[in-house]
């Protein structure tokens, strides 16, 4: 058997993949090679934007400011006016403006480890998440069950992402019946089954706001650009065309940071919400591969001529 082994071993070591002896194919590009490729891709580019803006433009959205027509931590209503029909699942986004979620130390404020339901002390938890990492440093005293905090204790959830949470919450009424909205399955499966846990014992005297929620998780994955959307519901039947009202009660402060808040409705497609610059780049992309391509042509052909 030992022979047997160090038969086999050898065989490896001497193998054409150990001695990089495996065999290869190295293109050599040619003048008409690069342009076929810059035209195919290029044609290729251009026919999936058309498409996708194509799809795009099936969107319909109906959108309103109402930052400056609701009172601080107050309820107001307003009027929604929906001028086409739109289709179910018509999507609710709430919008905000100039808030910039990509900020390394922002982004990097938060533990995972207690996200997940680990039962953490401040002192585990403040080189995540400072500085926000003890009670003292929320903007709330009170846990979930009515609790008062203790101002030493750890903050949980800790961290400026948690910290900021958007508070805001919307009904929608139509000749005074309730529109109902599914505030469930807005964030990624992954997150609900595998990130986002409660501590398992007193969860409800620890945690100034309940981190299974999803609401919670949608906030927590920061967004890449300064205005950005977040799913807030659904709404699984269709709305004709007409004035609707607009509940909001308005907790989420945008002045601090010269913010703006937008309430969207938005139906959607086999390309998700309307995206008029994803459509816009594989245009122009296409585009520069086909002048690419006539570079090519062009350059080859002056140099034929001249030799």
């Amino acid at each position: 058997k030992q022979d047997e082994r160090d038969s086999q071993y050898e065989a490896l070591l001497n193998s054409n993949f150990k001695q990089q002896k495996l065999s290869a194919w190295r293109p050599v590009p040619t003048i008409a090679s690069t342009t076929i490729t810059f035209v195919i891709f290029g044609i290729a580019f251009i026919i999936i934007g058309v498409v996708v803006l194509i799809f795009s433009n099936k969107i319909k959205e109906s959108s309103i400011k109402y930052d400056q027509q609701c009172e601080l931590n107050s309820e107001c209503t307003i009027d929604l006016v929906i001028t086409e029909r739109l289709e179910e699942p018509v999507m609710i986004y709430y919008q905000l403006n100039n808030f910039y979620q990509n900020h390394r130390r922002y982004v990097k404020s938060k533990s995972n480890s207690q996200l997940s339901g680990d039962d953490l002390s401040a002192d585990d938890i403040e080189s995540d998440c400072d500085p926000v990492y003890l009670n003292e440093h929320l903007d709330t005293d009170v846990s979930i069950d009515g609790t008062k905090l203790d101002p030493k204790g750890p903050a949980n959830p800790c961290g400026l992402i948690a910290k900021s949470l958007f508070n805001d919450t919307f009904s929608i009424t139509n000749d005074g019946k309730r529109i109902p909205i599914n505030e469930k399955g807005i964030a990624w499966q992954s997150d609900i089954d595998m990130k986002y846990d409660l501590p398992d014992k007193d969860a409800g005297k620890k945690l100034w706001t309940n981190t299974t929620d999803e609401h919670f998780m949608v906030w927590m994955r920061p967004a890449g650009l300064p205005d950005f959307r977040k799913l807030w519901g659904r709404i699984n039947e269709d709305l004709e065309p007409g004035t609707y009202t607009l509940k909001i009660k308005n907790n989420y402060p945008v002045n601090k940071f010269e913010g703006e808040k937008f309430f969207v409705l938005s139906t959607v497609n086999a390309f998700g919400g309307k995206n008029s610059f994803l459509g816009i780049s594989y245009i122009c992309v296409g585009g520069i591969c086909l002048i690419m391509a006539l570079l090519f042509f062009f350059g080859y052909k002056s140099h034929s001529k001249t030799s």
